[in-house]
């Protein structure tokens, strides 16, 4: 699946709990995962300016967002309740890494321009997904592929 290029255009009409950019993109991000996702275990839930629940994990998303001429990385961050976190992640050592790695935000920005700028093209599984189109550079792909990606990846 390719991914994703958001504009500020997708934000009319879009009605957030304040209304803010960062509001109103987790509302459209909301929108377009809920659409994407089959079988997933409740509601799509974005945390705009709160924390999350106790019980729940907090779990980052990349959004490309064109501005002009280029791209910006923007992270939407969504509350998972435990099934849902093993539906979309089901690797329990993957699962496992979503903390840690919801911590190293700048880090994972800068692996994903460099994927996406092609200054950087992991070995084995990872590279595999990504060169046959199968996969881009989202934070799940990261999640997934971290072990590879932190050994290969000098910045």
């Amino acid at each position: 699946m390719a991914e994703r290029i958001f504009t500020l255009d997708d934000l009319t009409g879009t009605r957030s709990v304040c209304g803010c950019l960062t509001c109103d993109l987790g509302a459209v991000f909301a929108h377009h995962l809920t659409a994407l996702r089959t079988d997933y275990p409740g509601t799509v839930t974005t945390l705009g300016h709160r924390g999350a629940s106790p019980g729940t994990t907090a779990v980052p998303h990349f959004l490309a967002v064109r501005l002009g001429d280029g791209l910006a990385d923007v992270v939407v961050w969504e509350e998972m309740r435990p099934q849902q976190l093993t539906a979309w992640l089901p690797a329990a050592d993957a699962r496992a890494r979503v903390p840690q790695l919801a911590a190293r935000i700048p880090s994972l920005v800068r692996v994903r321009q460099a994927l996406r700028a092609g200054t950087f093209t992991p070995s084995g599984a990872a590279g595999e997904a990504l060169s046959t189109g199968g996969r881009y550079p989202s934070f799940r792909f990261l999640v997934e592929h971290w072990p590879t990606l932190k050994k290969e990846f000098t910045p």
